[in-house]
């Protein structure tokens, strides 16, 4: 009587020798080896349908790579107050263990603009935190800004920010005031009707607080004081800005503008995350005067609102959501408002080259969940100028449309990527470690 491990030992055996017949039998003649046989492959190594995939392969090739790079290299960008195991990957790699200190790469690539590479470091211990950044993209395309946050619980939950900017750029499109700016009688144009670009050199420095005293309430006290030089890019030729438009168009044109600037803003928003997809309502209104510092310089006095609401469409993870963005400037005394001080339009994903006195800017997006911490993203925007808030108008409207990806944590933006298209042309965005701006006009142009 065999014992089991004998059984089993002679199964094996038997079983081996049949496999090695079967193998001998199904060899062609010759004793030449199908390469299909060796390989396990049973089917041909190309079949129609592959043709296919392979273009839809290519079509997704941005948007995957992308996903990837977001992973991997934006770790906890604008979590300056999370302490979670976001992407636990890119934390292992670039921060201590615990998360207090971190040094990571950025990237900042936007249509019409030099690729912006750099790193940023974050720190925090407790209920302060700080984070320092440097980018570089060439000799007038680099910057350096630093924030230092101080958390509070007493008597309310609030937050004490001090920030410093240093950034030049260069080849920024500028078509002059108006929707239509070829027909706008405020443009004097030297020469053909053409666009200009311009170089900027500015410097910023921003105090605020900020306060919830409700969950979904937060008010916002802020201050700063901010200069600039604008000119010709050095390469310019004919297109300089200075050779596009006479110098009463373009009022704060070569020289040093400084101006000092304060807001309050209230802001009501019922999202339980701010960077997430979740279901809510947002309004926000604010009011601020900005003076030169200079005699003889411009006052004016800022205003707006911003009105969202974000449904849920089927499922909470799939959420539709209009949005409408006002901004005004009025002139309150003193010489001409400098040009670049106008409202611009940040939020429209086009191409945002108009300024005036007021901008409108309505959206709507249809958010969904791809995977924790992707977002993706169908939008659609429209936009319009006027030098009065009675002088809106929807005639010759500006829109754009596109797609785009989004990484987060629960309540910090990490990175982004998007495509749009529209008249004007195709643009894109790609963003890594580079919060997007603030809701305040302090961060704006």
């Amino acid at each position: 009587m065999l014992r089991p491990a004998s059984r089993l030992v002679l199964a094996l055996a038997l079983l081996a020798r049949g496999a090695r017949a079967t193998a001998a039998a199904a060899e062609p003649p010759g004793n030449a080896v199908d390469p299909a046989v060796v390989a396990g492959v049973v089917r041909p190594a190309e079949e129609p349908s592959d043709v296919g995939r392979d273009a839809a392969s290519r079509v997704l090739w941005l948007p995957r790579t992308v996903v990837e790079l977001l992973f991997f290299t934006s770790g906890m960008a604008a979590g300056l107050f999370e302490d979670e195991q976001v992407v636990p990957r890119a934390k292992e790699v670039f921060f201590t263990h615990g998360g207090a200190f971190g040094v990571f790469p950025t990237l900042f690539v936007e249509t019409g603009t030099t690729p912006n590479a750099g790193a940023r470091m974050v720190a925090h211990s407790g209920a302060t935190a700080t984070s320092l950044r440097g980018g570089y993209g060439g000799e007038d395309e680099n910057v350096v800004e630093s924030r230092l946050r101080f958390g509070t619980l007493l008597p309310v939950p609030g937050v004490l920010s001090l920030e410093a900017l240093h950034d030049r750029r260069t080849g920024i499109g500028y078509l002059g005031l108006g929707q239509a700016p070829e027909t706008d009688a405020r443009n004097h144009f030297v020469g053909d009707l053409r666009a200009g670009v311009l170089r900027e050199r500015r410097e910023r420095a921003i105090v605020g607080l900020g306060l919830r005293p409700e969950s979904d309430v937060e008010l916002l006290v802020s201050g700063s004081y901010t200069q600039r030089f604008v000119d010709d890019p050095h390469d310019a030729g004919a297109d300089g800005v200075t050779q596009v438009f006479a110098g009463d168009s373009l009022p704060g044109v070569l020289r040093t503008t400084r101006t000092v600037y304060g807001e309050f803003a209230a802001r009501y928003d019922s999202r339980a995350t701010r960077a997430a997809i979740a279901s809510g309502e947002l309004l926000e209104v604010y009011v601020g005067e900005g003076a030169g510092v200079d005699d003889g310089d411009a006052r004016f006095v800022r205003s707006g609102a911003r009105a969202a609401a974000f449904f849920p469409v089927m499922r909470r993870t799939n959420v539709i959501s209009p949005k409408l963005v006002l901004d005004t400037l009025a002139h309150a005394g003193g010489g001409a408002t400098p040009f670049r001080e106008l409202p611009g339009q940040p939020t429209f994903r086009g191409m945002a080259s108009r300024r005036d006195a007021v901008s409108a800017v309505g959206s709507l997006d249809y958010r969904w969940q791809l995977m924790r911490f992707v977002a993706a993203r169908l939008f659609v925007d429209a936009a319009t100028v006027a030098p009065r808030l009675d002088e809106l108008s929807l005639d010759r409207l500006r829109w754009a449309a596109g797609f785009g990806i989004d990484l987060h944590t629960s309540g910090s933006e990490l990175g982004r990527v998007a495509l749009a298209a529209s008249p004007d042309g195709f643009s894109f965005l790609l963003s890594l470690g580079v919060p997007a701006g603030f809701g305040d006009r302090q961060h704006r142009d």
